[in-house]
């Protein structure tokens, strides 16, 4: 081996091992972000439906957080309104969540009071009148995030089938991503087995759902719909279930979930509005 080939032999191995210790050190510097859930503003519930007044100091307080903190996003995980066609309920809602920093996306889904609990076509015809998607699928720092319309499961309707076809080829499209799902039902409460009630998904969709999850790498669901906190697991899938802007049904008061998502984890805690007590769980 001449002089020559020994060095160029060095300086080859050294390239290499500066490689790989780059690699390694940008995988554990990988950034960590934040984004925020709300669930159930449903404008005019406090009232019965005679006003918004409640509901817009609360939903008021809740931008101006996001506004202050800038997360990566918005999540809104249904019941926008108490009625789903009072346009005075509509237009409040719309023009609270305007005031978000243009810098900070927002997605949405609908509610069992934006699009009915088993939507008939008139339902979902208005619902699009005032919006343009009833789910969602975008990627941030290399995770897949899900919107489902969970009305269509919920009501076991025609448009159930083609909603789940579409997720089939969002997994399929994005098969090395961790995924995070919203829907506005929680699929179950406590347990995977509990009976069927107002607030969950059909028994016998549960499991078909979430074995669906488990094969696609995903590690969570978050849901609102009950108007109060819960967490459960399935077979190693959280159920996340955040409890209302406004009115509440539960021991909670008013508030959002934020979310902190890292190469390895996720942990979330909720934070109620006018308050700062925070509660939090890791995932």
């Amino acid at each position: 081996m001449t002089i020559q080939q020994y060095v160029q032999m060095k300086h080859t191995i050294f390239l290499s091992f500066s490689l790989v210790f780059l690699i390694q050190f940008v995988s554990c510097t990988k950034k960590s972000f934040t984004f925020v859930q709300f669930s159930d503003p449903q404008m005019g519930f406090i009232s019965n439906n005679a006003n918004v007044d409640a509901e817009k100091k609360l939903l008021t307080e809740a931008v101006n957080y996001v506004n202050s903190t800038k997360p990566a996003f918005v999540v809104i995980t249904g019941d926008l309104v108490n009625k789903r066609t009072d346009t005075n309920q509509i237009n409040a809602f719309k023009k609270i969540i305007s005031l978000i920093d243009k810098n900070i996306p927002v997605y949405l889904i609908p509610g069992n009071h934006d699009i009915g609990q088993n939507p008939t076509a008139e339902e979902i015809d208005f619902y699009f009148k005032y919006n343009n998607y009833d789910r969602f699928n975008f990627n941030h720092e290399g995770v897949c995030f899900i919107g489902l319309n969970s009305c269509y499961i919920k009501g076991g309707v025609i448009q159930e089938q083609e909603q789940l076809e579409w997720l089939k080829n969002v997994f399929s499209n994005n098969k090395n991503s961790r995924k995070i799902i919203f829907t506005h039902h929680p699929f179950f409460i406590n347990d995977i087995d509990e009976e069927e009630a107002y607030f969950n998904i059909p028994v016998e969709k549960r499991k078909t759902y979430f074995d669906l999850f488990k094969e696609n790498n995903t590690r969570v669901v978050f849901a609102g719909h009950h108007h109060n906190n819960g967490s459960t697991n399935y077979n190693g899938i959280d159920m996340i279930i955040t409890s209302s802007i406004g009115k509440q049904l539960g021991n909670f008061k008013p508030g959002f979930r934020e979310i902190t998502v890292y190469p390895d984890s996720i942990t979330h805690k909720y934070i109620e509005i006018n308050t700062s007590e925070r509660f939090s769980d890791a995932q």
